[in-house]
């Protein structure tokens, strides 16, 4: 008999905080010059972009900025190009697997351990970034936030034609795209991958760094729980722009990853822990 592991994959099997802040900064920083903005009030316009749609991961940010409302469509097409050229180029250098996760993970694979994705991010970033970091192949699946839609063709020809072409193509065997209500913390997203892929109860593990998001909608389901308390570190400035720009306090952060009313089974303090936690499976001739 297997078993299964559902993996949050931010801050769980990389460092999401220290990626995305200092991406994002880049990106006002090029942006403020190209317009000659002050850097603050563009970080207040993208706070309110993303207060809007929900996410800091939305896909078509710029173009939705208040000071872009005045600029004409090519000159809007330039901003994205230079926004995103620079936010990719600084992702590029600090997105990296956590030391241990693809070895980890090809163990998971060499062990009969089924391991599926389980995020609130959008599921096409998540995607994404399982294929650039060379780890899509160990996942039979992924459950994740359907993410915005945005309708409008003008910015999004290239990505349809990159789609159809099957740039964004990946491994991955299984697909679960949730509506914002479905995700975590609500414990539907974990009951919904056990009833499809008719998986019992007794080997289901649960690893994630927010205990209050990944960990307690899984007790609810009987999983055994594993904290990835590793994933509280990450550097104050990276925080600092990322509370900046969100409707999250220190407070609320703080209740998000550090819930003293529920005690995990396991601690880990990095992921190749896990191999620690996680039981062979001893097959037999009759397996």
């Amino acid at each position: 008999m297997a078993n299964l592991l559902l993996t949050d994959l931010d801050n769980t099997l990389y460092n999401w905080v220290d990626y995305f802040a200092p991406s994002f900064r880049g990106m006002v920083h090029a942006i403020s010059r190209e317009l000659d903005v002050d850097e603050n009030d563009l970080m207040q316009d993208f706070k309110n972009v993303y207060g809007k749609f929900g996410s800091l991961e939305f896909s078509f940010t710029i173009q939705e900025l208040d000071i872009c409302k005045s600029l004409d469509e090519r000159r809007i097409g330039e901003l994205i190009y230079l926004g995103k050229t620079v936010f990719d180029m600084v992702r590029t250098k600090n997105l990296r697997p956590y030391k241990g996760v693809k070895e980890t993970l090809n163990w998971c694979i060499q062990n009969n351990i089924i391991v599926i994705g389980v995020t609130n991010a959008p599921l096409f970033h998540a995607k994404m970034r399982l294929k650039e970091l060379y780890l899509d192949n160990f996942f039979y699946g992924l459950a994740a936030w359907e993410g915005n839609n945005f309708e409008n063709k003008k910015f999004t020809e290239k990505i349809n034609k990159r789609n159809i072409a099957g740039k964004y193509n990946t491994r991955i065997k299984n697909e679960w795209s949730l509506s914002e209500d479905r995700i975590k913390p609500n414990s539907y997203v974990y009951q919904k991958i056990i009833n499809d892929i008719n998986f019992t109860y007794d080997n289901i593990y649960v690893v994630g760094d927010s205990i209050s998001k990944d960990l307690a909608p899984s007790i609810k389901i009987g999983a055994k729980t594993i904290w990835a308390k590793y994933g509280l570190e990450f550097e104050q400035k990276n925080l600092d722009t990322l509370l900046k720009i969100t409707p999250w306090n220190l407070q609320g952060v703080q209740t998000a990853y550090v819930e003293k009313k529920i005690a995990p089974d396991f601690i880990i303090n990095s992921f190749s822990e896990i191999e620690q936690i996680i039981p062979k499976v001893q097959l037999n001739l009759f397996d």
